[in-house]
Order: structure tokens, then sequence, then C-alpha cells
């Protein structure tokens, strides 16, 4: 098979995409399909993960990751669409 460098990055994107919504589907109440709706850019996977790891931080009072949350750059813009599907 001669694929073309256009197909191979199309195919490692959509397994990337893949992996990343299971693993992060498995951690929260969430399916794949929605974990794909709200992340369709690297950056939003980078958004989520960094989001869901500050409210999965046990060590952090909740006044804390409010705190975390506002500070960190974009995280409101993966915020909204997460709370959409969680409600």
């Amino acid at each position: 098979m001669n694929a073309t460098w256009d197909e191979i990055r199309k195919k490692a994107k959509k397994q990337t995409d893949d992996t990343f919504a299971s693993k992060v589907s498995s951690l929260t109440r969430l399916t794949d399909e929605e974990i794909k709706e709200i992340t369709p850019s690297a950056l939003d996977k980078e958004r989520l993960a960094t989001l869901l790891g500050i409210v999965a931080d046990a060590t952090k009072s909740n006044t804390e990751k409010a705190q975390a949350i506002r500070e960190i750059n974009g995280l409101a813009e993966i915020t909204i669409p997460l709370l959409l599907k969680l409600f």
C-alpha cells in the first residue's frame, strides 16, 4: 500500500483522538463521542486534561481549584462545552 503523507497524518490523528477519548471517557461520565465533540483540536484536548487534573486533585480545596481554573488561560473555552455535556 502506498499511502500519501496526508492519509498517514489523518490516520495518526484519528488514532490519537480515539485513544484520548477512550482514556478520558474511562475516567468520566462522558462517552468517547462526547469527548471528541468537545475537543476537536489538540489545544482543546490539552485544556480538558488540565481542567480534569485540577478538578481531580484531592489535595486542593474547592476554592483553590476555582482559583487555579481562573488563572489558567483558555480553560473557560473548554469548561462551557464540558458543562453543557454534563448537564
